[in-house]
């Protein structure tokens, strides 16, 4: 018995030394794709730098500039502000490179970088990259779709970022990508339309002041003329043309100037297009700007939302 353990013993002695002595096998070597998430994401300060060509390194890099003056470190910097802003999740295969989420406010940030074409050809590579972003879960428009190609080249055995190419890619067969740019150049002109109902209702009430006698103006000559005989000025500054009916897919109207003097009027701002989808808006002489929805202005007075609740309320507090 004692033979057959003492054997036992020698085996397995003999397997934990083989074991101790056999090389582990080394890890598997850096792909391109890990290379640049490790350039611009790592934690070593010094991981940017790592993967910069040789030449790059020399011209670029001076051991006594600090963030302030090296344009090296700024960029090296933007991913790791980035990832101690939110959280980022990398992925080393797949068409998704990286996700990062935050919070702005209320708002939820998601950040989507999409591998759009990866190519390799021997110890080059080139990564072509976009950039997707939602908020709460909603994709945001961008105008001009941003291209990044990252091109490779491994040098002893590291790879090395040579070059960097930014391209804007507009799609203008895209349904989607049309259809959004209508919609942020309707919300711009909404956004000009009602600052513009905004400035006609200051100016009645600047117009009423200095004609006691006279009242409220429908004429927006009088509004934003060159004023009386040429010689007066109006009491704000305004853009040449301002005075038009007509501005920036809207038709703007005044109305209800009765009575000597005018006590009351109504300016309404209606798209040109009724098939637009752009709100109307309107205001009258307590200047409290408001909108419909439909583009219709005929309902706006009574029916129309208040454009800014929230100051519309500290307005009445405060009175």
């Amino acid at each position: 018995m004692r033979n057959v353990c003492f054997v036992l013993l020698i085996a397995f002695a003999s397997n934990i030394g083989s074991q101790a002595q056999s090389p582990t096998s080394p890890p598997p070597p850096q792909t391109a794709r890990q290379a640049l998430i490790e350039m611009f994401l790592s934690k070593d300060p010094d991981a940017f730098t790592k993967h910069l060509p040789t030449v790059a390194k020399q011209a670029l890099v001076r051991q006594d500039e600090g963030p302030e003056t090296s344009i090296i470190q700024k960029i090296s910097m933007i991913g790791r502000q980035a990832t101690a802003q939110g959280h980022v999740e990398t992925f080393d295969v797949g068409q998704m490179l990286l996700v990062e989420e935050q919070d702005e406010g209320k708002t939820k940030i998601k950040t989507e970088v999409i591998v759009e074409h990866d190519a390799a050809m021997g110890e080059n590579e080139e990564i072509e990259l976009s950039i997707q972003v939602y908020r709460d879960g909603e994709p945001e428009f961008l105008p001009v779709i941003p291209r990044l190609t990252f091109s490779m080249t491994q040098e002893k055995e590291i790879w090395k970022l040579t070059e960097l190419t930014l391209a804007a890619h507009v799609p203008l067969t895209d349904p989607d990508y049309l259809k959004g740019m209508r919609k942020m150049q309707n919300e711009a002109n909404e956004h000009m339309a009602s600052a513009r109902v905004s400035m006609i209702a200051s100016a009645e009430a600047g117009y009423a002041a200095k004609h006691p006698e006279g009242g409220y103006s429908c004429n927006m000559t009088d509004l934003f003329g060159k004023g009386e005989a040429g010689t007066e000025q109006p009491a704000e500054s305004y853009a040449p043309g301002f005075a038009g009916n007509d501005s920036s897919g809207y038709h703007f109207a005044l109305s209800g100037c009765a009575g000597t003097p005018a006590s009351k009027f109504q300016v309404t701002a209606v798209p040109t297009e009724s098939d637009s989808g752009m709100k109307a808006f309107c205001a009258d002489e307590t200047g409290t700007v408001r909108f419909e929805v439909d583009g219709k202005g005929a309902a706006c007075l009574s029916h129309g939302q208040v454009l800014n609740q929230n100051a519309a309320s500290a307005s009445g507090q405060d009175d």
